[in-house]
This record gives C-alpha cells, sequence and structure tokens, in this order.
C-alpha cells in the first residue's frame, strides 16, 4: 500500500535505463534523503520528503554531462527541484522545476545554460537551432507528465539562445510545435 523511507544513503552507483526511445546512465551516484515516500496508495512516485543526489557523470539520450546534481522536496501538492545542475561541453547547465501530484502531472521548467553547446537541447525535443558553436540559453517550457499520454501535444515554451558570434534567436512552442526563430545579431553595425 505505502513505502517510506524515513532516512536513506546511497554512494557510488551506477543506474541506467536502456529504453531506446531516451536512454540514460548516471555514473557514481550519491545521495541522500528522508522522509521519502515512493509508494502511496499502490502508486509509485515521488509523494513526500527530501532528497539530494549527485554523480560524477552522467550521459542522457546520448548527451554527456558532468557533476550533475539534483535537490528535491516533494508534499501532497508538488514535487519541487530548488537545484538541477550538469556541466556540459565548457560551460553549465541550471535549472529549477516543478511537477504537481495531481494525475495530469502539470510540470513547468526554468534551465539556463551559460557557455553550452547550442545543439545541447536537440537530443532532449527542442527542434535544431540555426545557430551553432557554443553560447547562453534561456528555456521555460511547461507540459504535463503523464504515464499514459504523450508528452510533446502538451508542450508550451519559449527558448532565447546567443551563441559566441553574437548571433541570438528566440522561439515559441506551442503545444510541441516551435514558430518564430529568425536569427538576429547583437553585434553593432559598423
Amino acid at each position: 500500500n505505502s513505502l517510506t523511507l524515513k532516512k536513506f544513503s546511497a554512494s557510488r552507483n551506477l543506474v541506467i535505463d536502456i529504453d531506446p526511445a531516451f536512454p540514460w546512465q548516471i555514473t557514481a551516484l550519491d545521495g541522500y534523503g528522508a522522509n521519502l515516500e515512493l509508494v502511496q496508495h499502490h502508486q509509485w512516485g515521488v509523494w513526500s520528503g527530501n532528497a539530494t543526489l549527485n554523480a560524477a557523470a552522467a550521459t542522457f539520450n546520448r548527451v554527456d554531462v558532468r557533476r550533475p546534481s539534483l535537490s528535491l522536496t516533494a508534499n501532497a501538492s508538488t514535487v519541487n527541484i530548488s537545484d538541477l545542475s550538469a556541466f556540459t561541453g565548457k560551460g553549465i547547465l541550471e535549472a529549477t522545476a516543478s511537477v504537481s501530484q495531481l494525475p495530469q502531472r502539470q510540470t513547468q521548467i526554468s534551465l539556463n545554460g551559460r557557455g553550452v553547446p547550442m545543439d545541447v537541447l536537440q537530443q532532449w525535443g527542442w527542434p535544431a537551432l540555426p545557430i551553432a558553436g557554443d553560447g547562453n540559453i534561456q528555456l521555460t517550457a511547461s507540459g504535463n507528465i503523464q504515464a499514459d499520454a504523450p508528452l510533446k501535444p502538451t508542450v508550451n515554451g519559449q527558448l532565447h539562445a546567443v551563441n559566441a558570434q553574437k548571433q541570438q534567436i528566440t522561439q515559441t512552442m506551442q503545444a510541441g510545435v516551435v514558430s518564430g526563430g529568425e536569427v538576429t545579431s547583437t553585434e553593432p553595425t559598423l
């Protein structure tokens, strides 16, 4: 009926999911937490409690990251991720997120990348950007993460990216479809 970990710690674990649609692996995973309710009314989830996880390295759908970390707190209404970060390429990704505990699992994320490859989000579902190299990104998005329903038609968001050559683009996603995206330059004209 229920399962709650009053206190847990993990050290140097390897966690792998080989699902071909989105394979991932986390290497040397460490973590700790308290009062983490993982099963409620015969349903798996993160229903309450808190946890902090970090690892030496990870790969998410063929994108390698270094030193990923995550801190979360869950209660009856929401799972809040207050710190989600990882190094990729020469830069860093940092995010916050919230996931509703209601059945539709309304999810919101805010992601910032500094000095990251412009194609970092492509393997995670955002279409390829028409600018290349390293740069900065800002993404805000929301969608419903349900077990038996597709995610893409529920995703709305906005991405702003600027590469090292000062080319920039802003794209909007509505119902999983990207629009807009004319490349402009922030360089002054002579």
